[in-house]
Formats: structure tokens, C-alpha cells, sequence
């Protein structure tokens, strides 16, 4: 009786040990924006304003931005956590700080390319890594 009532709860008196199915915690996915940013003349902009909009509204979220700044090699990266599902990103730069950095270019928006990998880890994780990347020639005002 103490068996039934024991099997019932959901304990076993079998030595066999079972693999859990799932794990706590929450999923996530390493998000990468990344690109250069250069003149007509191929030379890198340092100071560019780079927006990174990524648009969760077909997840039932909304648009959030996240700004970063170009190097001395007119490169940018943002790097992150979101949760594992792939936004539809749009990049926006814009030269902010006047004349320095040689001269004033007009604003410009690109659609990345987008590419994203999975793998399962040892320990039955999802591992995944989304990747947005734009390079952008950006014009003289």
C-alpha cells in the first residue's frame, strides 16, 4: 500500500536514475551588432551615432534602441543578451559631433544582414548567436 501511495507522489523504488527533461533558468541568445563606417574616400569615421533598433512587435513587444559609437577604425559592436528569437533590425547612424572627425555626413539607416547559429551545449542548452552586420559608406553633407 505504502508503494501505491508513494508511486502516486510521484516517488519510485526503482535504483534507476532518471535524466532530469528540463532545466531552470531562462533561455537567452547572444545578440552582435556589428559593421564600419567610412567616408566616399574609404577613410574610417570615428563619433558616428550608431542606433540599433531591434522590433520585437511580431513577438508582442515593442522597438527598443540601443546607441553606440564608432571607433578610431570607424568600427562599432554591440554586444548582449536577448531572449532567443530573432528581431527585425534596422541600423541608424548619425554624425553628431559637427565638423570634427573629418566633416559633416548626412545621416544614412541600413538593413543588416542577419545571420544566426545554434548549437546545443553538453549540457543540453541552446547556445545561440545572432548576428547583424552593416557596413555603411556615409556621404558629405
Amino acid at each position: 500500500m505504502a508503494a501505491a501511495v508513494l508511486g502516486v507522489l510521484g516517488f519510485s523504488s526503482c535504483g534507476e536514475e532518471i535524466e532530469p527533461e528540463g532545466m531552470y533558468g531562462s533561455p537567452y541568445a547572444t545578440f552582435k551588432a556589428l559593421g564600419t563606417v567610412k567616408d566616399e574616400a574609404g577613410k574610417p569615421i570615428e563619433g558616428i551615432k550608431v542606433s540599433v533598433n531591434k522590433d520585437w512587435s511580431q513577438w508582442g513587444e515593442g522597438i527598443i534602441t540601443d546607441n553606440i559609437f564608432t571607433d578610431a577604425k570607424g568600427e562599432y559592436i554591440l554586444d548582449q543578451r536577448i531572449w532567443p528569437a530573432e528581431p527585425v533590425v534596422t541600423i541608424f547612424f548619425e554624425d553628431v559631433d559637427g565638423a570634427a572627425n573629418g566633416g559633416e555626413f548626412a545621416s544614412a539607416e541600413a538593413k543588416p544582414d542577419i545571420k544566426s547559429t545554434q548549437e546545443i551545449t553538453e549540457d543540453r542548452w541552446r547556445k545561440a548567436v545572432i548576428e547583424a552586420k552593416a557596413d555603411i559608406v556615409l556621404k558629405k553633407k
